[in-house]
């Protein structure tokens, strides 16, 4: 199987903080076939689960609109283009939060889905102490909480967190460090 090509270039829409991208193809049977992904072509976000000295999870607690319910996050957002990705979870990580990472290592990349244009990729930071203040966006209302890894566990199994990618990608190490604390 190949990689269906384009018919005409993508077009961009923006809606709101989204953009949808207009996509057409030129299928195997040689039909024009349109689609409408979700962000910007290129577009890499990221989320880290950030511990603190004590095994402690940090998380984002903020309200979301798409399930109007308030969830406890990883922190993370956007890398800026030609940003290097571990600088950027690091960054995220401070602004949302106010905690510093005393290592942190990337677990791995998704798609959220098929019709995503987003690269996720997700970290793990250890040792994180908090050393400032918060500096979130326009809009952007955050209260920071220190979890369990067992809640986080929880979290990710009923629908109280998105990334639970980033859950199954550190998985055994946090199993592991809950392990040596007992």
């Amino acid at each position: 199987m190949e990689t269906w090509p384009y018919a005409t270039e993508p077009e961009e829409i923006k809606i709101g903080w989204r953009k949808l991208v207009k996509k057409v193809f030129v299928d195997p049977d040689g039909n024009e076939r349109e689609y409408y992904t979700k962000e910007s072509i290129g577009e890499i976000c990221i989320a880290t689960i950030a511990l603190t000295s004590n095994n402690a999870v940090i998380v984002a607690e903020q309200f979301r609109p798409g399930p109007e319910k308030i969830l406890e996050e990883l922190p993370g957002g956007g890398a800026e283009v030609g940003e290097d990705i571990e600088l950027a979870a690091a960054r995220e990580l401070h602004e949302e939060t106010g905690y510093r990472a005393g290592t942190i290592r990337h677990l791995g990349a998704v798609y959220k889905d098929a019709y995503s244009n987003v690269e996720s990729h997700y970290f793990l930071a250890r040792d994180c102490v908090r050393d400032g203040d918060q500096h979130t966006d326009d809009g952007e209302y955050i209260n920071v909480k220190e979890i369990t890894i067992t809640r986080l566990f929880e979290n990710a199994r009923s629908l109280m967190m998105t990334d639970t990618e980033a859950v199954l990608l550190a998985y055994d190490e946090l199993r592991k460090i809950q392990e040596e604390r007992q």
